[in-house]
């Protein structure tokens, strides 16, 4: 039974995928489709871009299937099809208009402690490149644990699961073995990744691909967790913060890691979590290409999260990805401050670190217009 057979033989076109989709609305796109994926109709690329991949469909969908389900494989479909476009390759490490190579020729790109650990640490390319501060912070929690550990950063080891999830798997077919090599190479029996596309990729699609691991993959937020339940790292200042942590969809709906993210910020002294659950979790505009495509409507999308929080008085906003990290700063309102979690529990711990926000946004949105036809023509403002 293929996806579009399974699909058509549940859903009811009930609408409550759409009631909680920040894109769509129209419940004729899913006959729309089902015929593309038919091959009995033709489709308008933009019904396939404006999907952010969240997975809110997923879980509000009472037989759990979604519009998702069926966008990522025409996604691939098009691509098949079409061939892939700058905005395919924008973080493909062999592509000339990788957007990671174009920062690194005009800003300094941190480096880290290399060789053999039983610990490494891989920050991603948004870690590396980007929203440097999530890779800072973390190294010197590890330094300060005192944990064996190694960095495999760089975009000789992007992980691609991001090119894979705008339709393009060359990257992690060519770095996958390469990276669980390198990982081996180095003695590591543990694995720890920033971001949730990273997470994915070691954690579920890897093993799916090149077998099972020799090494047990974590994310930050389990390792944080992990370090402060063996005493090995505590946290001393009193942050007096009313907190709203944001879930990142790919790790939050994606891969159901959410709560130790939750017990990192409740062990924190001062600190106040007013959302102990994912419920009323959505999304920050970022992820499934939007950001890229249509830029304004992502962060009007992301401007939502601040309206949550502060409808909950919150004064402080924390997140677990890079790609959340940089539109919730880009859209930044003055009242609410965006702390990414290893940096908020770094602070906590008498680490401070400086952050860049203003380079980081000017060098990724250079980047962007470099690398990508056609995105100076939108207002990114």
């Amino acid at each position: 039974m293929d996806i579009v057979e399974v699909h058509r033989a549940k859903c009811t076109q009930c609408g409550q995928c759409l009631d909680v989709c920040p894109r769509y609305d129209d419940i004729g796109l899913i006959e729309s489709l089902y015929g593309y994926l038919e091959i009995k109709l033709d489709i308008d690329p933009d019904s396939l871009m404006r999907c952010l991949t969240c997975g809110l469909c997923v879980d509000a969908c009472p037989e759990g299937l979604g519009i998702k389900m069926l966008i990522s494989p025409a996604r691939q479909k098009w691509v098949n099809e079409h061939g892939l476009t700058d905005r395919q390759t924008m973080v493909d490490p062999e592509a000339e208009n990788n957007i990671f190579k174009n920062i690194a020729e005009v800003d300094e790109i941190p480096s880290y402690r290399k060789g053999p650990g039983s610990v490494v640490y891989f920050p991603g390319c948004a870690g590396t490149y980007i929203n440097k501060i999530m890779a800072k912070a973390t190294v010197a929690l590890l330094d300060k644990s005192g944990v064996d550990y190694t960095v495999l950063s760089g975009l000789e080891f992007c992980c691609g699961a991001v090119s894979a999830g705008a339709g393009n798997s060359g990257p992690i077919r060519r770095n996958g073995q390469n990276n669980i090599a390198e990982i081996q190479k180095r003695g590591a029996k543990i694995l720890i990744t920033a971001c949730p596309g990273c997470f994915k990729a070691f954690k579920d699609i890897y093993p799916k691909m090149f077998g099972k691991l020799d090494f047990q993959v974590m994310q930050i937020s389990q390792y944080l967790e992990l370090l402060l339940r063996e005493g090995k790292l505590t946290p001393k200042a009193v942050l007096n913060h009313r907190v709203f942590y944001h879930d990142p969809c790919h790790l939050t709906r994606g891969m159901g890691v959410y709560l130790e993210a939750r017990t990192v910020l409740e062990n924190i002294p001062g600190t106040e979590l007013v959302n102990k659950t994912p419920l009323n979790s959505a999304c920050c505009g970022f992820g499934g290409g939007v950001r890229v495509n249509y830029p304004s409507e992502s962060l009007e999308v992301a401007l939502d999260r601040y309206r949550a929080a502060e409808k909950l008085g919150c004064d402080v906003i924390i997140t677990n990805c890079g790609g959340c990290m940089q539109n919730l700063i880009e859209v930044g309102e003055e009242k609410i401050k965006i702390f990414d979690l290893a940096e908020y529990l770094s602070i906590a711990c008498g680490i401070q670190i400086d952050r860049e926000d203003k380079k980081m946004l000017e060098l990724v949105n250079r980047a962007y217009r470099l690398c990508i036809s056609g995105y100076g023509e939108f207002n990114t403002s």
